[in-house]
């Protein structure tokens, strides 16, 4: 994603919020009749290949299952091939490191672009039987939930967990992107009535997450920088920022002590060629590498 000089943007931020807020939840808001989500997992699918697969979400469920969720705007029957590699791969990482193979499920959500009838949830290759869950937003009453949200959020009621979980999908209840994008800004503006930070988090935060396939770069970082104008938002992205600088001192300080080793470098002349450190602190280091010889 491009970077708009927004500190937001680290997607560390957005999944700590979010895997801290999504435990417990239910999906069943999406016609997802599955156990409560326990855990998020790591998305990221690495192979023997050089390419690396990433799926939508995954999560650990209370039945031990995993369910592993895509979001498609629209529906073509090669996806199945990609839902098999998400398959193959997970199955691989999990008896490679566990030495057994998890029961997982492949859920589907689309959006309202696509109806039922245009769907085929199975692929029967004869040895190989995939069946996927389907959820179509599109049999969501939009209206009724958006009109449902906005009276208790702006009459300062308190959201249940269903209501959560219905605020974060609610955009992609609508059809086309670009309704789908002005509804997330809807929401966004929405959640300016609530007090509870914590709740905007996990509300901005799975806005961003859930639909990160789906709308476009603008709205995305409409999205971040309301996230960023909440104290505790602040509070994690200094976190991150102190940690990355620590990360960047340190590994500044190595180079500068392999210059001072190789002799060939003055003090003065580290310290212009190395980001981040000054004159004073590599003649502090150079005395502690004299006291060590």
């Amino acid at each position: 994603m491009k970077n708009d000089g927004i500190v937001y943007q680290n997607k560390d931020i957005i999944s700590k919020i979010f895997a801290e807020e999504i435990k417990d939840k239910s999906l069943r808001a999406y016609g997802l009749d599955v156990p409560e989500i326990v855990r998020v997992l790591p998305t990221n699918l690495p192979a023997v290949e050089a390419n690396e697969m990433r799926l939508d979400n995954m999560f650990l469920l209370k039945d031990g299952s995993l369910a592993i969720i895509d979001y498609e705007s629209d529906y073509k029957a090669a996806n199945k091939l990609k839902y098999l590699g998400y398959l193959h791969r997970v199955l691989r990482r999990y008896n490679g490191k566990r030495k057994h193979f998890p029961k997982i499920r492949m859920l589907v959500i689309y959006t309202a672009d696509v109806r039922r009838e245009q769907t085929e949830s199975r692929l029967d290759a004869g040895c190989l039987l995939l069946k996927t869950t389907e959820a179509f937003l599109s049999e969501i009453d939009s209206e009724r939930i958006r009109r449902k949200l906005e009276d208790r959020i702006k009459s300062g009621q308190r959201l249940t967990e269903e209501e959560t979980m219905e605020y974060i999908i609610l955009p992609l209840t609508y059809k086309g992107r670009s309704r789908q994008a002005e509804e997330t800004k809807k929401a966004v503006e929405l959640s300016r009535y609530i007090k509870e930070e914590k709740t905007v988090l996990f509300l901005l935060s799975g806005l961003l997450v859930f639909t990160d396939k789906i709308i476009d770069e603008e709205t995305a970082n409409y999205i971040r920088r309301r996230i960023s104008m909440t104290k505790v938002g602040r509070i994690i992205a200094e976190e991150i920022a102190d940690a990355e600088k620590a990360t960047a001192k340190a590994t500044a300080k190595a180079t500068a002590e392999r210059m001072l080793k190789s002799g060939k470098f003055t003090a003065k002349e580290i310290a212009s060629y190395v980001p981040g450190i000054t004159v004073k602190e590599v003649e502090k280091i150079e005395g502690e590498l004299l006291q060590n010889a």
